[in-house]
């Protein structure tokens, strides 16, 4: 096992080493860009520049957040191309560590004191995956150990609607209980948390400043569905381990190009926060594409 490790991370550095030198310098953020933004989302300058640093491909360096030896933290939100980051990540980290969907916070705990000591033991770059969320993330925090959490966000109209045409649909497991819990979307979508996808990622929060804040504290990375590919390699890039090979697993059709315009803002009436750090974040993406 030492010496699987050690080849992996061996070919791990040189193909780093091979995108520092491909790759150009990052960019620089000027201010009038930071105080558009900042104005556009009713952030803070300062708060906003942060997590701009943080978190835009196209001003992360190369192998900034690369380290011999860690542990990522990686948010699985529901409907969010879960089983197709979950098998590239699988193939990309030393050691791979799902979490049990039905039992999050045990399971969780069990695999952090497992991923805990084999850190002690040996240089070894490691992910736990799974659908936990921030108490989890404070668990970890908890024991005095190092924070490095990455998650995938979606458009939240689609995200909705596909968890719940995901949950009433008989691939799930308990689809019968919720078709009875939740027998229409309307439902469905005022039963859900407030925010669904930062509540799971960094608990509660008062103003989007605490979301940049909170994000910029805990996490190293944040991708996007819509830009699958991109983010992995970004994810590659930024935290120096080998490319990371995007599959294709479980993908259907865009599940509400005909949802009624009231459903449609009743998600967006309690996705708010979800919407704008979405927003934010595609256009961080897109501002590393080539001109």
């Amino acid at each position: 096992m030492t010496q699987d490790f050690s080849l992996r991370r061996m070919a791990s550095r040189l193909a780093a080493r091979g995108r520092a030198l491909k790759m150009p310098q990052p960019m620089q953020p000027d201010s009038a860009m930071i105080d558009r933004l900042a104005l556009e989302f009713g952030a803070s300058a300062p708060v906003m520049s942060a997590f701009v640093k943080r978190f835009s491909p196209a001003m992360v360096s190369t192998n900034q957040f690369q380290a011999s030896s860690d542990t990522m933290l990686f948010v699985h939100i529901p409907k969010t191309a879960g089983m197709s980051v979950g098998k590239a990540l699988q193939q990309t980290f030393d050691q791979f560590y799902g979490v049990e969907w039905n039992n999050a916070g045990a399971s969780f705990r069990k695999l952090a004191r497992r991923a805990a000591y084999m850190q002690s033991r040996t240089n070894v770059r490691q992910v736990i995956i799974g659908h936990y969320g921030w108490a989890e993330i404070q668990f970890w925090r908890n024991q005095e150990l190092p924070v490095k959490s990455g998650t995938i966000l979606r458009d939240p109209v689609q995200r909705m609607i596909s968890n719940f045409n995901y949950n009433s649909s008989e691939a799930h497991p308990a689809h019968k209980d919720f078709i009875r819990r939740n027998p229409t979307i309307e439902g469905y979508i005022e039963n859900t948390d407030l925010d669904v996808q930062l509540t799971q990622a960094i608990g509660i929060v008062s103003s989007f400043d605490d979301v940049l804040r909170k994000l910029t504290a805990y996490y190293s990375f944040i991708g996007v569905t819509e830009r699958l590919g991109q983010s992995l390699a970004y994810l590659s890039r930024s935290h120096g381990l080998p490319p990371i090979h995007e599959y294709h697993t479980n993908v259907g059709s865009k599940p509400a190009e005909e949802l009624p315009d009231s459903v449609r803002q009743l998600i967006l009436d309690r996705n708010y926060n979800d919407s704008k750090i979405h927003a934010l974040m595609m256009r961080l993406y897109a501002a590393e594409d080539p001109a």
